[in-house]
Parts: C-alpha cells; structure tokens; sequence
C-alpha cells in the first residue's frame, strides 16, 4: 500500500473539512450556542447505518456492512463496523469471503433544508471511508494462490442524503478507491456506488 499517497488524502481531506468549517453560519451567541447542545441528546447524536448488497444469479454477492456512528457536530458523523462479502461465481465454480472492518467519516457541505421547501432535495455530503479487510490472494506473486492477506482501502467521494420521517435517512454515495490496491475487490469497479441508510 502506498502510505505516503494515504497520508496525503487524508491530510486533504482534514484541510477540506476544515475549509468548510469556514461557512458563515448565522451568528449565534454563547447561550444560544449552549442551547443547540443541550437540544442534542446522546440519542441524538448515536446513529445507525451501513449498506447492504445483494445479487442472486449467475453471481451471487451478498454485502452486510453496518455502521455505529456518533455526531460529533451537527454536521459530522463518525463511524466503524464490520464488513462482511460473500461472493459466489456459477460459471466458474468458485466463491469466496472477504472480511474486516471499516471507519467512515461524513460531512455535510450543504442541508437541503437551507435552500427552502422547493429545492429540498436531500443533503450534499462528503464521505470518506477506511477498509481493512482480508481478502484470498489471486493477483500477488509474493504468495500462494488462496492465502488470505489483509488490504486498505481507502475510500473517498461524495453523495446525497434524503431524509424520510424523523430519523431514517437513505443516501447514495459516489466513492473513488486512491490505494488501488490490486487485490482490493474495487480495483476493476472505480468508481463505486453505494447505497446507505441511517437511523
């Protein structure tokens, strides 16, 4: 893996969210400041989430990836879970599972609230997400075909995030793999598309 080249995205990504931090929002003094904080509870700030996949075929692919987040900021939400795939190829009599886990990171850049009723179309997000998962080995010559070895991938894009009631949300997230690793199950698929939920 490419160290130097992940240190660099995440060292833009910080800067990113650290520009963004630099929004003008309307002024709020101390005790209205005091207030927002006390109206977010901790059942507030805990969210559920993740993304499933499922595919049943010649190609069977079954995803479960759920997420504990917690709000940090209104506007920030960190998070980790476990990853689980299972893929199954008819043609080839072949399958496999990957597994591991993952940190995510969500900014919003933009509440679709803001804009009014008649531009509500969801919230516009940046979404950042670090995998380390084992993985059989196919395309490194160092080891035996079938040994398990463990990758990063590190996940960087953006989406949108619709909110449907009080706490459930549905997102859709455009995510480009800059590891590259090419046993990562993205290094044919950039760039990838996921689809999300929280609670």
């Amino acid at each position: 893996m490419n160290y130097k080249r992940s240190i660099w995205a995440i060292s833009l990504l910080l800067l990113s969210f650290a520009a963004m931090a630099q929004v003008e929002e309307p002024v709020r003094t101390d005790s209205t400041k005091k207030r927002e904080k006390e109206k977010m509870s901790l059942s507030e700030r805990i969210v559920f989430g993740g993304d499933i996949g499922l595919s049943f075929g010649s190609i069977t692919y079954v995803k479960l990836a759920p997420v504990v987040g917690y709000r940090v900021m209104p506007r920030l939400t960190l998070g980790v879970g476990p990853i689980y795939i299972y893929e199954k190829y008819k043609n080839f009599g072949f399958e496999t599972s990957t597994y591991g886990g993952k940190a995510v990171a969500s900014f919003t850049v933009l509440r679709g609230s803001d804009l009014g009723e008649q531009f509500a179309l969801g919230d516009i997000m940046l979404h950042v997400e670090n995998e380390v998962v084992s993985v059989e080995n196919y395309n490194d010559a160092r080891y035996d075909i079938g040994d398990r070895l463990w990758i990063d991938n590190f996940l960087v894009g953006g989406g949108i995030s619709q909110a449907i009631g009080n706490r459930l949300a549905v997102s859709i997230f455009v995510l480009w793999d800059i590891t590259q690793n090419k046993n990562s199950p993205y290094y044919y698929t950039s760039p990838i598309i996921k689809f999300g939920f929280s609670l």
